[in-house]
Formats: structure tokens, C-alpha cells, sequence
């Protein structure tokens, strides 16, 4: 394929329509940067492929914020050289929307049958990878347009796994790599599903071990005599049980719902075994307290009453004497006082009697018998006259008092007496009213004539009786449980016999999956590798074709002085094939794998020039047959420029060359190095000038061809 023309508009530099020329062998676009040169050759990428890798395949950033028309559009001609049939392809992309639709001939064709005519046209292998278009793009992006910002990424940060599935879709092998990279997949899932399945059996393993373990385990106890159940013994057991008064639903011994039967019996036999223990426990105890009831009598409260009564009278009336006797002792003392108290004034005057006594009275001035008066008078003054005719009398308080003390503690002692008779009548009757509501929950009633002693002996005893009665039932029960156990132990045999054999059936049938599996997986594994092998044995003998063509460019190129031998170097590490560039220095016999860790910025880039030209040039069928170069010159030094343009010469004869420049001094020498050599050749020098609102301003121009060889002179 040889591209014509492009028309783009509102296409990232490019606001404006703008129509250029490629019907030529060699087209230099000049321009500074920013102008537009980049977005030449992105249009002729997008408009094939739908696609810029490099920018994240981001179509927002494709329209340009001064498009005219809101949308990015590029229409681009191209021809095929060996059937001269044009084509036409045209995007288009509004922020929402892309459109493309391809003119062949008189055929149109719009949408997804463009896309895919178009894959057609420029490269059929692409039809069959899972995205097209990408695989297209990254086609175009490896061997046929070097771009301007990726010069360095083109042998720097693609890994070797990425180079060597770009060789491969290169060399045709793409469709390989992917269908091998798609079985890995498929066969990562595939095991993972396996591993489960087995996951899944181990479980129906351990439960057939275990039924294996139980059969074994039963079959050596059936080996065993074990006695059969006579039917009367059975009867006989089942009627006790109805006597007891359990309702058990009484089914025959061999019947599958015996073993089930009789364990439900005696269920009720222990639990009706508890609840006469739980009664007798109750009846005990309460004959235990009627008994200590018996033997402590209560006293009698109308007497202690009535003596209480008759001592408190008692107290009243010694109270009542012992108040008069107080009295009475109270009027003595105050007459005793009164007398005192004259005393001692009859003894004060007569003290003043004698120091005034006289032959007369003092105070009556009449005669008396002198003598007679001092005796008196000093007898007085000594105090040894006085009114005795009232005396103190025996004194009876004491006694009052002593008898009224002795009587209250009788009192108190009666009154203690009651209480205790009143309190112990009332915990009588609390424990009265307590046994008759436990005797009542323990259903026991005294009949006439008994008494509740006698009803709670007798409930006594029937508790025991029947505690008996159910142990006796429940031990011959569990010995007809432990014989029907026995006597049914062949049917549980056959039982597991049938499940073991049923396990097991399932258990090889789920192993033969498994290893059909395991077989489909191996199987897969090596389809795997021999397309690894196939993959890796194509790109080998593409490289090995290459090499020479690699060693070429980069000895006309000559970037550095020592390591000037390279070489591809392919190979499947962990089923993953790898492609790296191998620099040599035959002299000292050094070699390295990593060229970043031996050349500077301009040598790698000399280098990624040399891979990309070697690609182009070496894979028969690219694409298109062209080589477009996006300003490669701006990071390499003169001496490799040189060497760098007349490869280029060499390059145009054999592919449509695209090659842009900012330096417009080595744009005129490109276009003196690239010019027609014969009336059929075409060179065409783009130039963009002065970006504006309205895009850049081009001039194109077209080289005059030379048949004679350009000679440099001094």
C-alpha cells in the first residue's frame, strides 16, 4: 500500500481544512516544533487504525479546540501498487461519536464493514486477533511510524516480551502468540475447575472410608449368635409399660420402626423414672417435717392469756399501793419540815430570850419565875424541845416497790411466754399452709379417717414402688433395644453395602473425569508448547533474516566506537517468548543484552532508529510500504546524521519514506539527499510555518530530480 493524500480537519494542529500530497518516494515535512508535523502522521495512524497508542487511545484529545466544525475528521488516499486500485478512508469523531466509512472503487462501505474491509486491505492477519484495530495500530506503531516522543520507548521501556509479540505480528506469527496466550488462559481456567473437582472428591473418599470402617465394624459383630426377641417377651414388655400408664405405640419387633419405638419408650420410662424420684424426694421430705411437728406440741394461748391478764391486775394494784404509800411518806416529810422549821426559830429566839432576860419580861415587862425560864429557854437554845407527838411511822415503800418489780418480771416473763406461743402458732400454720400446697403438687390427699401422716407414708411408698417397677422396665428395655440392635444389624449391613458400592461407583466415575481432565490439560500443555515452539522457531528465522539488514544500518550509521556488531537474540522464558537487542564488541569480546547501560541518549536513539528501519525494511509485507519518521534527527549528533540521511537515501527506493524535521538547514539537505534520481520518482518538501488560531501556514514544494550523483566538495 502507498499512501496519496490527507485532508484533515479540526484534527489536533490542524483547526482548518488542509489538504496535503504523498503521492511521492520521499516527503520532508519542516517545521519547528509545534506546528503540526506530529499531527500529520497521527492523522495517517488514526485514520488507518482508529487508534494512537500514545495517547492512551484518549479520541477526546484527537479534536481541536478551535475545530471549525466541533469534530475531528481525516480523510486519507491510499493505493495498492500492484493492482493500482484507490482507496479512500475517512473518520471522524464529533466528542461522542467516531464514524469511518472507505470508498473502494465503486464500493462504499460504512461502519463495522469498513473497519473490517479496511483490516483487509492493509493487514489481513489482523482480522483474527481479539481486537483488531489494536493489533493493526500496534503493527503500524513498530514498523512503519516511528514517532517523535517514543523514539527512546521504542528500546527502553519495552520489555522483551512486548518486542518479541511486536516481531511476531510483524512476521505473521501474531495470530500464533495470541491463540497461545489464549489456551493459556483456557488452561489456567481448566485446571483451576479440576482442582476443584478433586477438591470435591476427597470428601466422598473420607465419607467411603468411614462407611467401610462401620461395615467392617458390623459385619464382625453379626458374625456373633445373637438371640432372637420371643414375641411374648416383646408383649410382655409393652404391656408393663401400658400399666405404668405410657402411652407407647406398641409395633412389632421386626418392623423398621422398632428400634425408633423403643427408644422413644423408654425415653418416657426414664422420664417417668425422674419424676417419681423427684415426688419421692418431695414425700420424704414433708414426712420428715410432719414428723418434727409431731414431736414439738404447741403450748396452750387462752391460759398464757389469761395469766398475763391476771399478773398485769396484780401489778395495777401493788402499782396503786405503792402510790398511796409514796403519798403519804410525802405528807410526812412536810410536816417533819414544818416542825424542823420551828424548831429552829424557837431555838433562835430563845438564844435572844437569854442575852435580854431580866427580872421582867422584856417584852411584858410582868414578873415570872426566873429560873424556871432559863432552864427552858437554854434547854431550847440546846434544840432539845420539839413537837413529838407526830412520828414517821414504819416505812412500807420499800417492800411496795421490791413487790412491784418482781411483779412486772412475772408480767414479762407471761408476756414472752404468749408471744412465743402466738409465733410459734402462726409458723404452724405458715408450715401447714406450705406442705398442703406441696403436698397438692405431688397429687397426695388424705382420705377420710387418714391422717397426713399416713397419705404421705402411703405416697412414699407408691413412689417407690413405681420407681422400681420403671427401672425393672427400663433395664429389660434396654437390653430388647441393645438385642434388637443386634437382630437388625444385617439390614443396616446391606443398607451401607448398597451406599458403599454406590460411593464408589461415584467415586471412579468422578476419578475418570478427572484424569480425562488431566489428559485435556496435558494435551493443551503441549499444543502450548509446540506453539511457543512454532512462534519462537518463526521469529527466529525472521531475525536471523533481518540480522544482516540490522547490522547494515547500524554500521552506516557507525554511533559508537567499539560495540559495533548487533544482533536480535530471541527466547522462551517461562513459556513467554522474548526478543532483545544484543550489542557486541568483537575485540575485546565484550557483549550486553541492556543497551541503555552502554550507549548515551543520542546512541539509543541511533539505535532505535536502526531496529525500526531494520523492521520496516526486513519484513516483506508490512502494512504499508512505507517508513515514516517522526523528527529523528533532534536527538542523534552530527556525525550520526550524516549516516543517519544516506541511509535514508538508500531507504527511499525501496519504501514510500516519511521523515520531518525542525532544522530547516537539514531540511534542504534532505531534500537534496532525497531527490528523484529518474522522471518517475517524486520528492515533495512540506513546510509549516507559523501556527495560528487557523492552524499552521504550509508551503509545499516539489524536488527537481538529478540524474548525476551528488558529489561533496571542499
Amino acid at each position: 500500500m502507498r499512501l496519496v493524500s490527507i485532508e484533515l480537519s479540526g484534527f489536533r494542529g490542524f483547526p482548518q481544512h488542509r489538504a496535503f500530497d504523498l503521492d511521492a518516494d520521499a516527503i520532508v515535512v519542516v517545521g519547528a516544533n509545534g506546528h503540526g508535523k506530529t499531527s500529520l502522521f497521527d492523522g495517517i495512524l488514526w485514520a488507518l487504525s482508529g487508534r494512537i497508542p500514545r495517547l492512551h487511545n484518549d479520541d477526546a484529545r484527537l479534536v481541536s479546540l478551535y475545530s471549525e466544525t466541533g469534530q475531528a475528521r481525516v480523510e486519507l488516499r491510499f493505493k495498492d501498487h500492484r493492482t493500482h486500485g484507490e482507496f479512500t478512508v475517512t473518520r471522524s469523531f464529533d466528542g461522542k461519536e467516531a464514524r469511518v466509512s472507505l470508498e473502494a472503487g465503486r464500493k462504499s462501505y460504512q461502519g463495522p464493514s469498513a473497519e473490517g474491509k479496511l483490516i483487509e486491505l492493509v493487514w489481513p492477519d489482523a482480522a483474527a486477533a481479539s481486537d483488531s484495530r489494536e493489533a493493526l495500530a500496534s503493527v503500524l506503531t513498530r514498523s512503519v511510524y516511528l514517532q517523535q516522543d517514543l523514539i527512546r520507548h521504542f528500546i527502553e521501556a519495552a520489555s522483551d516480551q512486548e518486542r518479541f509479540t511486536a516481531v511476531s505480528e510483524l512476521v505473521g506469527a501474531g495470530r500464533v502468540t495470541e491463540l497461545q496466550d489464549s489456551l493459556e488462559h483456557a488452561k489456567r481456567a481448566w485446571s483451576k475447575v479440576t482442582n476443584q473437582r478433586q477438591d470435591e472428591l476427597r470428601p466422598l473418599r473420607e465419607r467411603l472410608t468411614t462407611i467401610e470402617a462401620r461395615l467392617s465394624e458390623l459385619t464382625a459383630r453379626s458374625s456373633q449368635s445373637s438371640p432372637s426377641i420371643a414375641p411374648e417377651v416383646w408383649d410382655q414388655w409393652w404391656q408393663g409399660q401400658s400399666a405404668l400408664g405410657l402411652k407407647a405405640i406398641q409395633v412389632e419387633p421386626a418392623s423398621r420402626e422398632a428400634p425408633a419405638a423403643i427408644d422413644s419408650a423408654i425415653k418416657q420410662l426414664e422420664a417417668l423414672r425422674r419424676a417419681a424420684e423427684r415426688r419421692l424426694q418431695a414425700a420424704s421430705a414433708i414426712r420428715t417435717e410432719l414428723t418434727g411437728m409431731a414431736a414439738r406440741p404447741l403450748p396452750e394461748i387462752p391460759p398464757l392469756r389469761e395469766r398475763v391478764t391476771t399478773l398485769r391486775k396484780q401489778l395495777e394494784d401493788l402499782k396503786r399501793v405503792a402510790t398511796e404509800e409514796q403519798a403519804r411518806l410525802a405528807d410526812l416529810r412536810r410536816h417533819q419540815a414544818e416542825l424542823q422549821e420551828k424548831t429552829e426559830q424557837l431555838q433562835a429566839l430563845a438564844v435572844l430570850a437569854l442575852k435580854h432576860l431580866a427580872d421582867h419580861c422584856p417584852v411584858c415587862d410582868q414578873t415570872y419565875d426566873k429560873k424556871a425560864t432559863l432552864r427552858r429557854l437554854e434547854a431550847m437554845a440546846k434544840g432539845g424541845i420539839g413537837d413529838t407527838q407526830r412520828g414517821s411511822g414504819p416505812d412500807k415503800l420499800t417492800e411496795c416497790l421490791a413487790a412491784v418489780a418482781a411483779k412486772e418480771k412475772e408480767v414479762a416473763a407471761a408476756e414472752s411466754a404468749l408471744r412465743s406461743g402466738e409465733q410459734a402458732t402462726m409458723e404452724r400454720q405458715t408450715t401447714e399452709q406450705t406442705i398442703g400446697k406441696r403436698l397438692n403438687e405431688i397429687v397426695v390427699s388424705a382420705s377420710p379417717g387418714d391422717s397426713r401422716e399416713a397419705a404421705v407414708t402411703k405416697a412414699v411408698a407408691e413412689a417407690e414402688a413405681l420407681i422400681r417397677q420403671a427401672s425393672e422396665l427400663q433395664r429389660a428395655g434396654e437390653s430388647l433395644a441393645l438385642r434388637l440392635a443386634q437382630s437388625s444389624a444385617v439390614a443396616a449391613i446391606e443398607e451401607l453395602r448398597h451406599e458403599a458400592e454406590t460411593l464408589r461407583q461415584e467415586n471412579i466415575e468422578r476419578e475418570q473425569v478427572i484424569s480425562a481432565r488431566n489428559r485435556t490439560g496435558e494435551l493443551a500443555q503441549r499444543v502450548i508448547e509446540a506453539l511457543r515452539e512454532a512462534a519462537s522457531a518463526v521469529v527466529e528465522e525472521r531475525l536471523r533474516e533481518i540480522s544482516p539488514l540490522l547490522q547494515s544500518i547500524w554500521a552506516r550509521i557507525d554511533p559508537h566506537p567499539a560495540f559495533r556488531v548487533i544482533t536480535f537474540f530471541s527466547q522462551v522464558f517461562r513459556g513467554k517468548g522474548q526478543l532483545s537487542t544484543v550489542l557486541s564488541d568483537p575485540i575485546a569480546e565484550k557483549e550486553c543484552e541492556v543497551p541503555a547501560s552502554v550507549l548515551s541518549s543520542s546512541q539509543i536513539n541511533a539505535l532505535a532508529v536502526t531496529v525500526f528501519l531494520a523492521l520496516n525494511i526486513g519484513v516483506p509485507k508490512p502494512p504499508l510500504s512505507a517508513a515514516i519518521l517522526d523528527d529523528p534527527l533532534q536527538s542523534l549528533d552530527d556525525i550520526n546524521l550524516l549516516g543517519l540521511v544516506d541511509l535514508f537515501r538508500q531507504t527511499k527506493n525501496r519504501r514510500q519514506l516519511f521523515v520531518s524535521t525542525h532544522d530547516e538547514h537539514f531540511g534542504d539537505l534532505l531534500a537534496r539527499k532525497l531527490r528523484p534520481t529518474n522522471k518517475q520518482g517524486r520528492t515533495i518538501v512540506i513546510e509549516l510555518d507559523g501556527w495560528n488560531r487557523q492552524g499552521p501556514i504550509i508551503t509545499t514544494r516539489e524536488v527537481k530530480g538529478d540524474p548525476v550523483p551528488l558529489r561533496l566538495v571542499s
